[in-house]
């Protein structure tokens, strides 16, 4: 009985170290300037601003990363004489990067699910990767929002200091994402 109870905790102390596993961990593309800023403007079908304190109080507008599985930090911001959403978009993971031989340039995404009011929708944010090959150089390395793409549509945000901003607007045939 002694020697099948050490079996059975040998065997669920392999289990636990394989299930934490290194690979499975998300690990955030490293880059000295992180350009992943993010503001949302969302309008309902007759082009209104959406109430985004009251939808964030009751747990009606949210952004989950699909590869952290994190919600992400919503804040409502001034904006172009308008309220905003904001969010910094989690990074790609460095696993599903892609690079050019010197590592100089490269790109990937990160999947997103935008929920407002109960309705879903999948996005997905593309980000350049760009270094300065240099090694004697601190600090020349930058990851940036590309591009946007939505239900296989791409858009490209607005981009103003640094800051990404699209419109999403809440019709009766869908979402509708395009720049701000």
């Amino acid at each position: 009985m002694k020697i099948l109870s050490i079996i059975v905790s040998s065997l669920l102390m392999i289990t636990a170290f394989c299930s934490c596993s290194k690979d499975e961990e998300y690990e955030p593309q490293h880059a000295s300037a992180i350009l992943n800023t993010l503001y949302m403007q969302i309008v309902d079908q007759e082009g209104k601003e959406l109430d985004y304190v009251k939808l964030l109080s009751e747990d009606k507008l949210f952004v989950v990363g699909k590869t952290t599985k994190q919600k992400a930090k919503l804040e409502v911001l001034n904006y172009k004489d308008s309220k905003v959403v904001g969010l910094s978009v989690e990074l790609p993971d460095t696993k599903s990067m892609s690079f050019n031989s010197d590592r100089t340039e490269g790109q990937g995404k990160t999947d997103l699910e935008l929920e407002i009011n109960g309705k879903k929708t999948a996005v997905s944010v593309n980000f350049v990767f760009s270094s300065s090959g240099e090694q004697n150089i601190i600090g020349g390395s930058s990851i940036r929002i590309k591009d946007i793409v939505y239900n296989d549509k791409k858009v490209i945000p607005t981009e103003l200091l640094s800051v990404y901003s699209i419109k999403i607007e809440q019709t009766s045939d869908g979402t509708v994402v395009s720049p701000l």
